[in-house]
């Protein structure tokens, strides 16, 4: 392959990969948000842990019955067709 080939089929591959770094950078500038100063004049707020602790609890309510129920699917087939599997 001659150099001017190799060169060549290098140079599209720079430009993707330019885009892709800038499109990176782009979205962790987005995800920082607004960088200007927080006055001191105002306070910040305290935590509602109440709240916080509600809406872990329910989604703790919904999520482990759900895995729970997903993951042992493999255990209640193999009692439902303990030795029964070409019978069907």
């Amino acid at each position: 392959m001659s150099a001017a080939i190799a060169t060549r089929a290098q140079v599209p591959l720079s430009a993707i990969m330019r885009q892709a770094f800038k499109a990176l950078r782009q979205s962790a500038r987005i995800v920082e948000g607004p960088t200007e100063a927080v006055p001191a004049t105002v306070r910040s707020q305290r935590a509602d842990w109440g709240r916080i602790a509600r809406a872990r609890v329910g989604v703790a309510s919904v999520y482990f019955p759900f895995m729970g129920t997903f993951l042992s699917w493999p255990f209640v087939a193999s009692y439902l067709l303990d030795g029964r599997m070409g019978s069907f």
